[in-house]
């Protein structure tokens, strides 16, 4: 399974027909501030997994990563954005991923 992070964001990547990748963003959600999915791919893409990995040390008010898993779905193109925001308020980070899959 591919591995992508912040250093994919605003690229396009190529998939084929059920290819899954990993998206995996730094976060610390103890600040109030998680990442929200706006666009989800589809229908190029569809999400699997969508969760939070800490480190492994665990200490109050350490971030982590938030961790998404999707599987390319259907030949086309989707969009995948992601906005850092508290619940309240204006995007603190964006991050964009233009997917194209192959049939």
């Amino acid at each position: 399974m591919e591995q992508l992070d912040e250093s994919v964001d605003g690229r396009e990547i190529e998939l084929t027909a059920g290819q899954e990748f990993e998206l995996t963003l730094r976060e610390n959600p103890s600040t109030g501030f998680r990442w929200r999915v706006t666009a989800d791919g589809s229908p190029a893409c569809v999400l699997v997994r969508d969760g939070f990995r800490a480190p492994n040390e665990g200490r109050p008010g350490q971030g982590g990563s938030h961790v998404w898993q999707f599987r390319a779905a259907q030949a086309g193109q989707g969009r995948i954005e992601m906005s850092y925001t508290r619940t309240a308020g204006e995007a603190a980070r964006t991050f964009t991923l233009s997917v194209r899959v192959a049939g």
